[in-house]
């Protein structure tokens, strides 16, 4: 039960961490950033054999945070509200999908709310500013119990400070007091939202265990739907654990991670780069009335690039990430960071996502990225896709998958790991091996033919429903700017 929506005024020189008003320019494109902290209750769950939750331990207090951005002119709002599940994997509050779709929210006037997900970031928080932050609390309420083996040791999963199974009853607390016309609401001005759950990589296993174990119990779905569309990318992994305690991972049969099948009554929509398409197991799409789902992958692309993990984060953003200790560098030695522009694909995700959440046209269907399975001996490398490998053309990139011009035009290898220089593998941020300047030409050409070329697939792109209108001019300007730093003249 929230009790408490308070807004955290920003004092002269300071502002929330992963702020995003000034790398966003919001002044210019009018919005406003937010930061609220929301106090309340929440029990803690433990889980059936079936996946339904049950109260272990009642009304455990807690405050956490929400990062708001919002069109300043409530006329510009779409009706949509987009909440992240904010990544803790890093231990600190990472928006990614903001990151990577931040362009389309703000042009189409969506609100979108990040949310704090962990107790593992609190630290870093209060480290950031410790006077900013002093009230957040995901307490641990119970610290007599004992974690299971396979994650006590490892603090990504396991902090005894904190209960990270409070986050249930936060975010199924939210949606419905976002649904709420009256004052608690704090965006009730902007009138009646749909409402739209988000998340990457880690936070994709929040979006399986909200749809496996909590949208659809009676309780909670008489009062109408949880959240009108989920949209999780670049992960396959299970559910996300009930409570701190409990198992990270559980696998079924076949080594098929148990969350890996999703669909819910209201649409999602999995989006997956090449770091995970060999182990996410998705079984095809789904248009059943309540069983609707669709997968989307990415070809030339890799879980992290140069942009969504090093050129966000330039100037102040990086100052805050330094005071923290945190470096988000590439660390291959051999080619080039992964810089596959792939944002626009999940721009159209989103915008497919609303229409058939909203006026019920099905979002398209996509091919996968091809695959073949291989002997542990025979891969190319050891990770979770270590039995299965994407199949390639001959210039080395992957078949199938939505095509794009950084692939059907490709200047170089993509691969979606890279080899530090001890020869160990960095395995969710890729590098690209650029064509030399000979090749290019023997390809292309020069650079007003390979422009062509590259709109070309554009258009197919956008006539597909993979690319919208609005990007598909900067799109080809990424592409056609890397082939000119290769060396096409």
């Amino acid at each position: 039960m929230i009790t408490k929506m308070c807004l955290v005024p920003v004092a002269e020189g300071e502002h929330p961490f992963a702020s995003a008003a000034e790398k966003c320019c919001f002044d210019k494109i009018g919005y406003v950033e937010d930061e609220y902290f929301m106090s309340g209750t929440a029990n803690v769950y433990d889980e059936d054999a079936f996946q339904n939750p049950r109260i272990a331990i009642p009304d455990v207090p807690y405050t956490t945070r929400l990062l708001v951005r919002r069109p300043a002119d409530k006329k510009r709002f779409s009706g949509n509200i987009v909440i992240e599940v904010l990544n803790a994997t890093a231990m600190i509050d990472i928006d990614r999908m903001w990151v990577d779709t931040w362009r389309f929210f703000t042009r189409n006037g969506d609100i979108y709310i990040g949310i704090t997900s962990k107790g593992q970031v609190v630290d870093a928080l209060k480290r950031f500013n410790k006077e900013r932050y002093a009230k957040i609390n995901w307490d641990n309420p119970d610290k007599s119990r004992t974690p299971i083996e396979s994650i006590k040791d490892n603090p990504m999963l396991f902090m005894e400070e904190y209960e990270s199974g409070l986050f249930w009853d936060m975010l199924i607390d939210l949606a419905r007091l976002l649904r709420e016309a009256g004052e608690r609401n704090p965006l009730a001005d902007y009138g009646p939202a749909h409402l739209f759950l988000t998340g990457w990589s880690q936070s994709g296993g929040y979006i399986a265990r909200i749809l496996h174990s909590f949208a659809y119990q009676p309780g909670i779905e008489k009062d109408g739907p949880l959240f009108d569309g989920y949209l999780l990318a670049g992960c396959g992994v299970s559910d996300a654990p009930m409570n701190a305690y409990s198992s990270a991972f559980r696998f079924g049969q076949g080594c098929i991670p148990q969350g890996s099948i999703l669909g819910g009554k209201e649409p999602v929509i999995a989006v997956n780069t090449e770091s995970e398409n060999r182990y996410a197991f998705w079984y095809g799409d789904f248009d059943e009335p309540e069983f609707k789902f669709r997968t989307w992958q990415i070809p030339a692309s890799s879980h992290d690039t140069a942009y969504n993990l090093i050129e966000y984060y330039e100037g102040y953003q990086r100052e805050d990430l330094n005071r923290l200790g945190f470096t988000n560098v590439w660390e291959g030695c051999e080619g080039e960071p992964m810089d596959c522009p792939y944002e626009p694909i999940f721009h159209a995700a989103f915008y497919h996502l609303y229409n058939w959440a909203i006026h019920g046209i099905p979002a398209p269907h996509a091919p996968k990225i091809r695959t073949r399975i291989v002997r542990k001996e025979e891969a190319s490398w050891g990770f979770f896709g270590n039995w299965v490998e994407n199949r390639t053309d001959a210039l080395g990139n992957a078949l199938g998958g939505i095509r794009h011009p950084a692939v059907d035009c490709a200047t170089g290898t993509y691969c979606s790991f890279s080899r530090r220089e001890d020869g160990t593998i960095q395995e969710m941020f890729g590098n690209v091996m650029p064509f030399s300047t000979e090749k290019l030409t023997a390809l292309y050409g020069d650079l007003e033919h390979y422009r062509r070329l590259a709109e070309e697939s554009a258009d197919r792109a956008v006539a597909e429903g993979y690319v919208l209108r609005e990007d598909r001019d900067w799109l080809v300007e990424r592409v056609v700017a890397a082939a000119a730093r290769r060396g096409l003249h």
